[in-house]
Order: C-alpha cells, then sequence, then structure tokens
C-alpha cells in the first residue's frame, strides 16, 4: 500500500561527480567511455548488472520509462550507463552527472530511501575520490544541486487542491525554496492532480535536514487537500458528484479513451471513492490502475507496437471491464 492515500510515495537522486574529471557536459566521447570503463566494475563488485540498453527492445524501454526509472532523454543518449540490482537503487552513469543514484518507493518511508541511498554511496566512496569542496560540499554540473547534491521528492495526490486551484500555494511554497510541479494537459491543468514536491536547491544544510523539511512541508500539504476535500464536498457537493458520475461514465462505457482522459477519468473517480460516492468491491488504487492503462504498459502486455486508435480501443476495453471488476 502506499504510504498515504495523499502522499503517494517518495523518490531520492543523489548526484555525485568524479575528482579531477570534467562535467559530463563538458566530456568527449571517448572520455565519457572513459568513465564508464573506470566506473563499472566497481558496480559489478558491488552485485550490479549492467542494461546493455543499445541492444534492448524498444518495448523493454518503454516499459523502463513508463515505470519511472529511465527518463525518456537517457535512452537515447550515447556513452551512459544503466545498472540495476533487485531490491537496491539504480545506477545511472555519464547522465547528467559521472554518477547518479535514484530510489523510488510507494512503500518504504523517505528515511528507509535516505539509509538505502547513503548505505550504497558509502561503498562507492571507497573506491571512488568524489568532488568535493570544503565551502561548497559535493560538486555537480548544476550550482542548485551542489551542497548536498541530494534531490529528494514527495509524490502527491491533490484533486482538491487542483480543483480550487494550487497556483497561491504553489507560489508560497516557492518563496520557501520549495517547488510543486504537475504532469500538464493541454489546457495546462495538473492531469490526474498528481504533484511532484522537492527543493529547487539543496545547499546551505545538512541532507538529513532536507529529508525533515520535506516530509513536514508534504504532510503540510497533505492537511490543506483533506480541508479542501471537506470544503469542495460540503459547498460543491452537486458539482463533485456529477464530476465523479461523468468520469466514472467515462470509464464504463467508452470505446475509444485516450491516455490523458483516462487519467483525468481515473482521478476524479478514485476522489469519488475517498469522499464515499462510489462504494466499491475491492481496494482500489488508482495510481497502480492508471500505470496499467498507460500506452506504454499496454503495447508491453500485447508485446508489440500499436497505433494509436488500437492503444485506444484496447485501454477502453480493458477500463471497463476494470469497471464492472471495481463496482459490480
Amino acid at each position: 500500500m502506499p504510504v498515504s492515500k495523499i502522499i503517494l510515495g517518495y523518490k531520492l537522486n543523489l548526484y555525485r561527480n568524479i575528482d579531477g574529471k570534467k562535467f559530463v557536459t563538458a566530456m568527449t566521447d571517448e572520455e565519457l567511455r572513459e568513465n564508464l570503463d573506470f566506473v563499472e566494475p566497481i558496480l559489478k563488485d558491488l552485485g550490479y548488472t549492467k542494461v546493455d540498453l543499445a541492444n534492448t527492445s524498444s518495448l523493454k524501454k518503454l516499459e523502463y520509462v513508463e515505470n519511472g526509472r529511465i527518463g525518456k532523454k537517457f535512452v537515447e543518449k550515447e556513452n551512459v550507463g544503466f545498472y540495476e540490482k533487485e531490491d537496491d537503487p539504480d545506477i545511472f552513469l555519464n547522465g547528467g552527472e559521472h554518477i547518479e543514484l535514484s530510489a523510488f518507493s510507494r512503500t518504504k518511508n523517505i528515511d528507509d530511501l535516505y539509509r538505502e541511498i547513503y548505505d550504497l554511496e558509502e561503498k562507492l566512496e571507497e573506491k571512488i575520490n568524489f568532488s568535493f569542496d570544503s565551502n561548497f560540499g559535493y560538486l555537480s554540473s548544476r550550482v542548485l544541486n551542489s551542497g548536498t547534491c541530494l534531490k529528494p521528492i514527495a509524490l502527491l495526490y491533490l484533486p482538491a487542491l487542483n480543483y480550487f486551484g494550487v497556483s497561491e500555494i504553489a507560489r508560497g511554497l516557492s518563496r520557501l525554496g520549495y517547488t510543486l510541479a504537475s504532469y500538464k494537459d493541454s489546457s495546462n491543468k495538473a492531469l490526474g492532480s498528481i504533484y511532484t514536491l522537492s527543493f529547487e536547491s539543496t545547499f546551505g544544510e545538512e541532507e538529513k535536514s532536507y529529508i525533515e523539511k520535506l516530509k513536514i512541508i508534504a504532510r503540510e500539504i497533505a492537511d490543506v487537500e483533506r480541508e479542501n476535500r471537506k470544503k469542495l464536498y460540503l459547498d460543491n457537493i452537486i458539482r463533485l458528484e456529477d464530476m465523479v458520475n461523468r468520469s466514472f461514465g467515462v470509464l464504463a462505457n467508452a470505446r475509444l479513451l485516450s491516455e490523458e482522459e483516462m487519467i483525468q477519468s481515473m482521478s476524479t473517480i478514485n476522489l469519488g471513492i475517498e469522499l464515499s460516492i462510489l462504494k466499491t468491491n475491492r481496494d482500489f488504487d488508482f495510481y497502480e490502475e492508471i500505470k496499467k492503462l498507460r500506452n506504454g504498459h499496454l503495447q508491453i502486455e500485447r508485446g508489440a507496437l500499436l497505433d494509436l486508435k488500437s492503444r485506444d480501443i484496447l485501454r477502453a476495453n480493458k477500463a471497463r471491464a476494470l469497471m464492472k471488476e471495481v463496482f459490480k
């Protein structure tokens, strides 16, 4: 189960550069390959396996991207390395920095991820001298990442705040040094009401301080979301019921269903479930159900790349079956 119904999960990225080497953006192809040759044996000694992206099928790459483990831009780059180990953070070489450690979980708390990331970092530091300055801390090609070179992120589900508008709270968070970002649709509204909360910079304080701050502010935003849900329910119940039932109607009856409309509709019926407008027959983790109906997963499951119309037909079929299963 997720961390909570509002805080859907946490992600930690830790960036490190190797002392005495130019940043990735200034490296030649030969220097990038040398970096791979230097770090790879160390990772293999730690039990990591390299994913050969150059010879990985399009569907498998799509799976990595869809699950949020690899960015689309990383897949397209040359002279990069992606290494995985079961139940351990992923490792990237020559992405934006020489080394990036990344861990995401919807079930572990952020303190557990923090320990996993830094246990791995300590093992690497036994073999690698990282770029460090006594005044600036760990060095990064991006000034805002220098210091700790740590990027903690909270994944938040904020449908009520999205309904009333989050611009004011986002501006307030920005003044405090936070970034509240969303996956936007064509109308610039947060798709699925899913947001990420992170820091604009992690320079000036210790790593643990940023972890604690993120936990506190995420909980405070969750409290504001709950208050807005009460307001939405009490002051706009007819509008809310209309939104929820329209979204249910789309998912239960559509013959063609786009990815954007599916995400938006799934988010809205989930709000309806949490506010007892809809009753379910089983647990409904809308975030996981959305993943199953996204373009990548549909094609991976089918074992073939599909055109847009075929994806939309297949998604609609699966959505109708899901609604019958969850709400029958």
